[in-house]
């Protein structure tokens, strides 16, 4: 896994780059349209379309990227805000750019500028709270990321046995079936049960009876702050590849 934020800055930043194109390019083939004054030709105006449909096509695209990013990188959280944040601040700026240049080329052009004026105000609204959003969501992302590679570092590692499965009908990546795992396990403090969430392949997905590996801290007091992972040598259910199977898109 990637831990570095360069490429995930590039991919905010092209997004950002792509949406305030997308709504530049929408909201000029649209304006001469409304105003009817011939300032962009037909021809011209069919090229801002495809621009615009192109660059938000591309915007989409690099969004649902950091939507499933756990695939590629451990910075952000299954379905981040970050994408949508994004998309939104820069269809506000390419709103505001469009009303700037309107008001200063075209003088009859005061409605569209104060119509694409509004529709940034309300695209920046909205991208603040994802903004707020992606940011509150990485930092309990980062506090988890912590936690975890502590326990890993300092934690006890047992072998604990399953005692129950919960899958959730949700496959990370397309194909990695996600479950919570119930699991006993013993400690300086006892038997303890604690749960946590797993990704497998179909064919090695947990289940009652079979083991999985489990991180706990200190003497095991805390059943809330462990670690499961999947236990290579545990017991698999041979028919586990096909009820798990990813369904066919």
């Amino acid at each position: 896994m990637m831990r570095g934020w360069k490429v995930l800055a590039l991919i905010l930043t092209v997004i950002v780059a792509c949406c305030a194109v997308s709504a530049w390019a929408f909201i000029a083939y649209l304006g001469p349209i409304a105003l009817s004054t011939g300032e962009i030709g037909p021809s011209d105006q069919i090229v801002l379309l495809w621009l615009a449909i192109g660059t938000m096509i591309a915007g989409v695209v690099l969004g649902f990227m950091l939507d499933y990013s756990p695939v590629w990188t451990d910075r952000l959280p299954m379905l981040s805000d970050a994408g949508s944040a994004a998309s939104l601040a820069g269809a506000s700026l390419g709103s505001f750019a469009t009303a700037i240049a309107f008001a200063v080329s075209i003088p009859d052009a005061v409605v569209v500028a104060l119509i694409a004026t509004a529709i940034g105000i309300v695209f920046a609204w909205l991208a603040s709270r994802r903004i707020r959003g992606a940011v509150r969501e990485v930092r309990a992302h980062d506090r988890e990321l912590a936690r975890v590679d502590a326990l890993h570092a300092g934690g006890t590692r047992v072998r604990a046995d399953v005692v129950d499965v919960r899958f959730h009908n949700t496959w990370v990546g397309g194909d990695a079936p996600l479950f919570t795992v119930t699991a006993e396990y013993d400690t300086p403090s006892g038997r303890k049960r604690a749960e946590g969430r797993t990704i497998t392949t179909p064919e090695t997905a947990p289940i009652v009876g079979g083991t999985v590996l489990l991180w706990f801290a200190g003497d095991g007091a805390d059943a809330s702050n462990v670690d499961i992972w999947r236990d290579p040598e545990s017991t698999v259910d041979p028919d586990a590849a096909d009820d798990y199977r990813a369904p066919v898109a």
